[in-house]
């Protein structure tokens, strides 16, 4: 990981884009998205946090959750990503007891899960209404190990429902608890990505998209019951998002390295339609880029071939992109769309279209400088 950070930051020294235009993306941003936190080290959470901790554990996977009063009433509060594959789901308190739940609905964003308890929990977290500037800590909670790990980010502005963080936090702390100073819980982590395509008329925006990390609020979220679709629902557009997350970061990459340099995608891309993309792309950097070293500082520039094969490349990538997020077949009687889905569906299929019309516009804009000069 520290390898791939370093050649990409070097990467960035040298390129004519390294210095970003104030449109919410900056080298930090790109740093914070790079970066493994590693262990935050061991927290003491007090031991009142401790009760109110939930383990939600199926025959599949496991995570985090917690109890909570809202509206006199006593619910567990986990992601919906638990329960996408996951069969024989037990919620136990810290006691290891198990909980009895009635009824589930979910959050209108579609990040929460809470399910209405029968009785009152051995324990139940306070809510937080944290604003911009302040500093919240992220938890993660070892259940099997009875340890907690904290680390401390800060809030660079409040959404509708949520806290944008001003860190991009690694996508293995999705999911956790956000509390503030307090203890009170704010919610859980998810990372997202945001239109931000500044000026495309701009030669030096080569940037399309931001990826950043969000809390989504408990105490603000507005609830509705689910239906029997809402779990194969969730699990495509929780698909969906991730693959969407993968094409920002190689279109921003491919950004600054364009058909110059090598992409290295790391642990950051899992998709194997775009990993094809990416051998493909860095073979074709290996063929062109003597070419292109030898062209620089020459008024006559690079040849029509180059150009040619930074279209070719552009459109490969479009093409991957494409095809790596293009729906999967519906099954009979999942047609249903949730508010929240409905409108998570379309900001990605409108994100989706930003990072296709900032690669043809970079495209165009390299191409052109490849050109010989007439």
């Amino acid at each position: 990981m520290k390898k791939f950070l370093s050649l990409i930051l070097l990467t960035l020294a040298f390129s004519p884009c390294a210095a970003f235009p104030d449109t919410g993306v900056t080298e930090d941003t790109v740093k914070a998205l790079l970066k493994d936190m590693g262990d935050p080290g061991e927290a003491k959470l007090p031991i009142e946090t401790q009760h109110a901790l939930a383990s939600v554990k199926g025959a599949k996977t496991g995570g985090p959750g917690f109890f909570i009063r809202l509206d006199k009433n006593y619910y567990c509060v986990f992601s919906p990503e638990l329960l996408i594959g996951n069969s024989n789901i037990a919620i136990r308190d810290m006691r290891k007891d198990r909980v009895k739940p009635e009824g589930m609905e979910c959050s209108l964003d579609g990040r929460m899960v809470r399910l209405k308890l029968k009785e009152r929990p051995f324990g139940d977290m306070k809510t937080a209404n944290s604003r911009a500037g302040d500093t919240v800590s992220l938890v993660e909670f070892d259940f099997e190990k009875e340890t907690a790990s904290m680390y401390k980010i800060s809030v660079a502005k409040r959404g509708e429902g949520r806290l944008d963080l001003k860190e991009m936090l690694p996508r293995k702390y999705s999911n956790d608890m956000v509390l503030d100073d307090e203890g009170k819980i704010f919610g859980l982590v998810y990372n997202r990505v945001q239109k931000n395509i500044g000026d495309l008329a701009s030669s030096t925006n080569r940037h399309v998209m931001s990826c950043i990390s969000s809390v989504s609020g408990v105490e603000e979220a507005k609830w509705e019951p689910t239906v029997k679709s809402f779990v194969p629902e969730c699990a495509r557009i929780l698909k969906k998002e991730d693959v969407l997350f993968q094409a920002a970061f190689l279109a921003w990459q491919w950004m600054h390295v364009t058909i110059f340099g090598q992409v290295k995608p790391s642990d950051m891309v899992s998709s194997e339609i775009l990993l094809a993309w990416v051998e493909n792309h860095n073979n074709l950097v290996d063929k062109v880029s003597l070419e292109v070293e030898k062209a620089k500082g020459k008024k006559g520039g690079a040849s029509k071939e180059a150009a040619d094969a930074l279209k070719k490349d552009a459109n490969e990538l479009k093409s991957a992109i494409t095809k790596a997020l293009s729906p999967e077949k519906v099954e009979e009687g999942y047609q249903f769309y949730q508010k929240c889905f409905a409108e998570r569906n379309k900001l990605a299929e409108e994100n989706k279209a930003t990072i296709l019309k900032g690669i043809d516009y970079m495209a165009n804009h390299v191409a052109s400088d490849l050109k010989p000069k007439k």
